[in-house]
């Protein structure tokens, strides 16, 4: 069944200097983006407050990686219903909703350590709390993207999310630790709870026109049932998906894992550097990000994203032979830079070839890939005990390239018809009502 086009501006893309940001000129992105700027900063934020409370309560390195695991697990366990959920209800609704238990949750872990009776368990309940609302969160905010711009913008405005999200990868992180260096994490947290009431307020802003809904309310069971069948019967979708869980199991762990294990162990570095690797991983990330966001279009995506993995794996390989810290850092860089491109074009592939009313569902597949990188982390602490840390980064990025093989003979001849048929699914092809081949 063919549903209703979203109601989003329908001028031609902006050319240019001002192209690059041309999504940005649509009102209802715009304030989206600017609470993506403000739940970026404060994501990354907490991503260097949180251990630091947890290691100074506990002195212990496993109780800090099991704190990590904690707030991924709600993802893996309900990134399939957030899907549902999405597509079934408002879906600004349910991103002020999500916020809002996001800000609380950093209001009430700034009010527990200010007046000094924080405990660690504490600190996991609202890591997995904070992990549930991130689960619902990303499916809708990524589905509410084509209500906002037209088709022609589609790529641009999902590349300039990922922008936004790797700038404060930057930002954020070294702005946690200059506050902590005149604030305690309990300070640190009560600013992200007033950071997050600014995203609170660029999402209630937002105005979409009220949707009739042209189906009857079915059961969840039924709901969950039709988005799976949608997905295995289409072979593009489902190769799409099944390719960034190779990039999140095999690529991603690169960061959590390996890059602390090089500055402390293989490079010698103090752990100042840990933080200062990882930003280079950013600053990749957001020169892949804008370069995305400056291309209107690609003639052949799943080149594009071949090229990507190509790129990726050869780099984590590079960076496991590699013994001099400024090609290391370069490399690091470029590893940053590829995933951040690979994704945008996923998610602007997998947005343009699915129906509106699927949307929420299909997005929440990649959350699911997002919640298997543990794996990957084990499989990467494994690696690097019994062998090294550069051993472990040539057999990673050796799988992915290999892993990158197989996808070019079993998945990328179901995605070549995208380019042909659509060019690239990101301009031409409607938001909805387009159900696969």
């Amino acid at each position: 069944m063919r549903t209703a086009l979203p109601a989003v501006d329908t001028e031609q893309p902006a050319t240019g200097r001002l192209g690059t940001f041309r999504a940005l000129r649509h009102r209802n992105y715009r304030l989206m983006w600017f609470g993506q700027l403000g739940h970026s900063a404060s994501l990354w934020m907490e991503q260097v407050v949180r251990p630091v409370l947890v290691y100074e309560l506990t002195h212990s390195a496993l109780l800090v990686s099991f704190v990590v695991f904690m707030r991924m697990i709600p993802v893996l366990l309900f990134g399939v219903l957030a899907g549902v959920v999405a597509d079934r209800y408002d879906k600004k609704r349910i991103l002020g909703v999500c916020q809002a238990v996001t800000g609380l949750m950093h209001f009430v872990l700034a009010a527990l350590v200010l007046t000094g009776v924080v405990e660690v368990w504490q600190i996991f309940v609202t890591a997995v709390i904070s992990g549930a609302a991130m689960a619902f969160n990303q499916p809708a905010r990524q589905s509410l993207i084509p209500k906002m711009v037209p088709q022609t913008d589609l790529l641009n405005a999902v590349a300039l999310n990922t922008m936004a999200m790797n700038f404060m990868r930057i930002g954020g992180g070294a702005l946690a630790g200059l506050m902590l260096v005149v604030l305690s994490p309990g300070g640190v947290y009560l600013l992200n709870g007033f950071i997050y009431l600014g995203v609170i307020v660029c999402t209630e802003l937002m105005r979409f026109p009220e949707e009739r809904r042209e189906r009857p309310r079915r059961s969840f069971g039924a709901d969950l049932g039709e988005g799976f069948t949608y997905v295995r019967a289409n072979r593009p979708v489902m190769g799409l998906v099944v390719m960034a869980m190779v990039l999140f199991v095999l690529g991603m762990p690169y960061q959590q894992v390996f890059v602390p294990l090089l500055a402390l162990d293989v490079f010698d570095l103090n752990r100042s550097w840990v933080g200062l690797m990882l930003s280079c991983t950013g600053v990749g990330a957001l020169a892949g990000s804008l370069f995305v966001a400056s291309r209107s279009r690609y003639a052949r995506p799943e080149l594009a994203l071949v090229l990507n993995l190509i790129v990726f794996g050869a780099a984590l390989v590079a960076l496991g032979i590699s013994r001099w810290l400024p090609l290391s850092l370069v490399v690091l860089a470029l590893a940053g830079s590829m995933t951040v491109s690979y994704m945008s074009v996923t998610n602007a592939m997998l947005l343009a070839i699915t129906p509106q009313d699927l949307h929420g569902r299909v997005m929440s597949l990649l959350s699911l890939d997002r919640g298997v990188i543990p794996l990957g982390a084990i499989l990467a602490g494994l690696l690097s005990e019994q062998f090294s840390p550069q051993t472990g980064l040539v057999v990673m990025g050796s799988l992915v390239l290999l892993a990158t093989v197989a996808a070019v003979l079993f998945i990328v001849p179901s995605l070549r018809h995208l380019g042909a048929d659509a060019e690239v699914a990101l301009e031409r092809v409607p938001v909805a009502g387009r159900a696969g081949p």
